[in-house]
């Protein structure tokens, strides 16, 4: 199967970069805490903050970089994934409808998430797209939803 065209905006890499730097901080603090009192020895506290850290880098960018989807003529089609590669394929014919969904963090960087979704429920997320090209996919996929042809 063909790799999808589409890319996430850039700015998805900032925010999840932010989410997994704020769990690396708390995950710090928490083994900071439990070294003073002598739980968890220095060496493996360390190491386990030092494992944080490094998937707090790795896994948002390996996330961006597999994240695509595409509009297909008769389907779209997403792929995802940072240490598994899933591929979803979601027919025109069974889309009901689909939505634009922006959390505080969403606003603060300015990104939407694309929501499709069928009859058994949410079937597609796409995360990280620019406002207005969110929307734009919206319309699209709405015009298209429930359609046998194009």
């Amino acid at each position: 199967m063909e790799r999808p065209a589409r890319r996430l905006d850039r700015r998805v890499l900032l925010l999840w970069w932010a989410i997994a730097g704020a769990i690396a901080f708390v995950a710090a603090i928490a083994l900071g805490l439990n070294t003073g009192e002598g739980e968890v020895p220095l060496p493996i506290a360390v190491a386990i903050a030092g494992i944080v850290v490094l998937g707090a880098v790795l896994i948002p960018y390996l996330r961006y970089r597999r994240w695509r989807y595409e509009i297909r003529t008769r389907d779209v089609l997403i792929a995802r994934g940072a240490l598994f590669q899933i591929t979803t394929l979601i027919p025109f014919d069974r889309i009901q409808f689909v939505e634009t969904r922006q959390g505080p963090l969403d606003r603060l960087f300015h990104l939407t998430r694309l929501v499709v979704y069928t009859a058994a429920g949410r079937a597609g997320l796409v995360p990280g797209l620019d406002v207005a090209e969110a929307d734009g996919v919206r319309e699209e996929l709405s015009r298209v939803a429930g359609a046998d042809t194009v």
